[in-house]
């Protein structure tokens, strides 16, 4: 018969969230940093300050960037407490998609990047987008529709397209965009992820999109890519491998959405029932 039961420092663990989630963040709801577009990046850096303070920042990240380094059933069991609140996962640095991109970077990014972008969102200090859905028949559940491409033009890439639903956008430090990478002459070198900062010439903003949600910091927004150039050094992960590291990324992430709407349900069940 299979024990379902927690051991005994996860059980702690849980109740810590729980008691955090309750005593400190809970009472930020009614904040009025909070708008439309989610709350603002003031209020976010106080809820990771919180949570920084409470020893329970990123729970879902290696010890060696500065996380708990917690496995999946940890995961689950901190993810479900946080998201008794809407904004219990801004407080522990484990919203999306900050979250499913440290899990991103940590498995496929060089040493370098992982210095240079992963140190610092584990820390809470920036956030981060990913950019692969697009407007009309572009990418969107089925990702092999891919439409935005990435030239190559000798050592660099030049990637034009649009992305749109793209979570975080005003604000981030980072995009992780996926294009198809052609060479000069059109021929296809495959799907990859580039690292694209959000002053990049031809990147540019091109309007917010009004969701019923309003959870997530910089809400939803539409991008324009209008021939962006980076460096080869701005590949993330293999030339060719997008498709395979995304699910490296979307796999355990939809996973984690479930953890934390999990603890929404808990909330709204326990409203029904009080």
């Amino acid at each position: 018969m299979i024990d379902f039961s927690l051991p005994p420092s996860l059980a702690a663990l849980q109740q810590k969230v729980e008691a955090f989630i309750r005593d400190e963040v809970v009472p930020l709801e009614r904040d009025k940093r909070q708008g439309p577009h989610g709350p603002d990046e003031a209020l976010r850096r106080e809820l990771v300050a919180r949570g920084r303070a409470a020893g329970l920042l990123s729970p879902h990240a290696a010890e060696e960037w500065g996380g708990l380094g917690l496995d999946h059933r940890g995961m689950a069991v901190v993810f479900e407490a946080a998201g008794w609140s809407p904004l219990g996962p801004l407080a522990l640095n484990i919203q999306a998609p900050d979250e499913g991109n440290a899990n991103l970077l940590d498995k496929v990014a060089t040493p370098t990047q992982k210095r240079h972008w992963l140190k610092p969102l584990v820390a809470g200090e920036i956030r981060t987008a990913f950019a692969m859905t697009e407007p009309g028949d572009g990418a969107g559940s089925d990702p092999s529709l891919l439409k935005t491409v990435a030239r190559r033009r000798g050592e660099d890439f030049v990637i034009s397209g649009r992305k749109w639903l793209i979570t975080g956008a005003p604000g981030a430090a980072l995009h992780i965009v996926m294009a198809r990478a052609l060479v000069e002459d059109g021929r296809e070198l495959g799907a990859t992820m580039f690292l694209v900062e959000p002053d990049a010439p031809g990147l540019r903003l091109v309007r917010m999109l009004d969701t019923i949600d309003s959870n997530s910091v910089g809400g939803h927004a539409e991008l324009a890519f209008d021939e962006v150039r980076v460096g080869a050094d701005s590949i993330l992960g293999q030339l060719g491998a997008g498709f395979r590291n995304a699910q490296v990324r979307l796999g355990p992430a939809r996973l984690t959405h479930c953890m934390r709407w999990l603890g929404a349900a808990r909330r709204r069940a326990s409203a029904c029932n009080g």
